[in-house]
């Protein structure tokens, strides 16, 4: 558990530390669980797909969170590279980087889910495995200000 970084806000904050740590805290409790139990029964399986399952989502999830969109970059002698194909417009970079962080936000909230069993265990990290609700601090504010518009309660964060 890393105690230096701030609490976790937004898909945004999520990095790949978090991911690692998730793992390294739940992978080692599947192993020993599947290895105290024969192959072939149903704890053994278990606890063999459990640990797939958490395998595949890191991984998927460190992909999206490395991952980013093209932007207009400058060579070593500081002119912007001649381009033989249109660069995709700056709304589009855009909702694609919205699409990433909601399907980090997704995914990390599914992984969250089952991670809650833990809480109470020693090395659960309560500041930043959690459910976020937002991307980001813009979409939290868009959420805001469409709640007042519209005369509506926000709901409270989980």
């Amino acid at each position: 558990m890393n105690t230096e970084r701030a609490p976790l806000r937004y898909a945004c904050d999520i990095t790949e530390d978090d991911l690692w740590e998730v793992y390294e805290f739940l992978y080692p409790r599947l192993e020993a669980l599947e290895a105290g139990h024969a192959p072939g029964t149903d704890e053994h399986r278990a606890a063999d797909a459990l640990a797939r399952m958490l395998s595949s989502a890191v991984l998927h999830l460190e992909s999206d969170v490395r991952a980013r969109f093209w932007r207009p970059y400058r060579n070593r002698r500081g002119s912007t590279p001649v381009l033989v194909w249109a660069p995709p417009p700056e709304a589009v970079l855009n909702a694609q980087d919205e699409w990433r962080l909601d399907k980090i936000r997704e995914n990390w909230n599914a992984l969250c889910d089952g991670l809650q069993v833990w809480r109470d265990c020693e090395g659960y990290d309560p500041e930043r495995w959690h459910r976020v609700e937002f991307r980001d601090a813009i979409a939290a504010a868009e959420y805001q200000r469409r709640c007042e518009e519209l005369g509506l309660r926000p709901r409270k964060p989980s």
